[in-house]
């Protein structure tokens, strides 16, 4: 099996849909069940991706024995994709059914007790309200299979871009159990390019340059979208934000400017900084501030600026190491660019609107404002 190919794809389906598990939990589920979303959402979707390791698996064993059936025929590559959507789809919504099931022996208890409390609601009315929680879950189970069904639909095609338009069922290169001898194995266009980069100079420089100046000014973006939060809560944390968002947007400015190897490492001095506070707060709690030694949760808007850090980071070091020699090589392919762009505009819109929970509760409620606030 190429494996380069299973883990990361059963690994991105098990949390693209760990999401949708999660928030249908948190809107039909039990009252109980349905706290602590984001705690939720990973831990079970990080159980559950050996889950999606073997649908993986059998969905592109599967494709494999129906095209040695068609006489060493290839399977289309939409069949293919649809195998791997189908099983990862399945797995999904098996995991939604179980959870719609325990939630509604969870809400059908407590159906029992309300109304023994209450002592208004006779047998046929209890009977009622859990028929309509039943067929609560039921279609809730139908919408999030419907969800699901395009999430997957969706992530498959990524990666089917990101390998160049192939999903094989076998690594090439190596023997079926048939004897069948296949060409090189598959490399994914990330792979690639950063291979490419030991013997690639000045075009494929100039894209690395551009391609860190955007993970700054995302991080950056993030930075100055929690200001506010942080000004309120610890007024020295939301000037930390502040300074370190102009440091982040003028390295960017100068990446463009001068970009030197005293500017690479300034990049990857403020870059790596802020990801050794943010583990250090997460993990034993920072020694200042209003909570000291007591850390601090995770949160969406953390995880994106981190994201962003860190790429920025692996950026400044290859930049470092092969600048010299990546002068007057031929840039590289237009969709490697292109989708690379597209995955930091991704991480950087995610981060923001994950910090603006407080702005829509003002909008809801005047009275709550200021009571919802999210951590960096």
């Amino acid at each position: 099996m190429p494996w380069l190919t299973v883990v990361p794809l059963a690994a991105v389906l098990a949390f693209a849909d760990g999401f949708w598990v999660t928030s249908m939990r948190g809107a039909v589920g039990a009252v109980g069940r349905g706290q602590g979303p984001f705690t939720t959402w990973w831990h079970q979707s990080t159980v559950l991706v050996p889950l999606y390791v073997c649908g993986v698996i059998g969905a592109l064993a599967l494709a494999l024995r129906w095209s040695r059936r068609g006489r060493q025929r290839r399977l289309g590559l939409l069949a293919t994709s649809l195998l791997v959507v189908l099983a990862a789809t399945l797995v999904a919504v098996a995991q939604m059914a179980a959870g719609a099931a325990y939630d509604y022996h969870v809400q059908s208890d407590e159906l029992q007790m309300m109304s023994m409390l209450r002592g208004d609601c006779r047998a046929d009315c209890l009977e009622r309200l859990r028929q309509d929680t039943m067929w609560l879950q039921v279609r809730a189970t139908g919408l999030g299979a419907g969800l699901l069904l395009v999430t997957n639909l969706g992530v498959v095609a990524w990666f089917v871009m990101i390998f160049g338009g192939r999903l094989d069922a076998v690594r090439r290169g190596r023997r079926t159990a048939r004897g069948l001898r296949t060409s090189k194995p598959p490399v994914p266009y990330a792979v690639g390019a950063l291979r490419r980069l030991r013997t690639s100079p000045a075009g494929a420089a100039a894209e690395l340059r551009g391609l860190l100046a955007a993970t700054l000014v995302g991080g950056a973006a993030i930075h100055v979208a929690v200001a506010p939060e942080h000004l309120e809560e610890w007024p020295a944390a939301g000037v930390f934000f502040i300074v370190l968002t102009v440091l982040q947007a003028g390295a960017a400015a100068a990446l463009w400017r001068r970009p030197g190897r005293d500017v690479l490492f300034l990049v990857a001095a403020i870059s790596a900084g802020p990801v050794v506070v943010w583990a250090w707060s997460r993990a034993w709690g920072l020694p200042l501030g209003p909570d000291p030694f007591v850390p601090e949760p995770v949160g969406l808007p953390d995880c994106a600026a981190g994201a962003l850090e860190l790429s920025a980071v692996v950026l400044a070091v290859v930049l470092l190491r092969r600048g010299t020699a990546l002068a007057g090589r031929p840039e590289m392919p237009d969709h490697v660019s292109r989708l690379a762009v597209t995955a930091v505009l991704a991480v950087t819109v995610i981060g923001i609107a994950a910090t603006q929970e407080g702005w829509f509760d003002v909008v809801q409620s005047p009275s709550s404002a200021g009571s919802t606030m999210t951590t960096r």
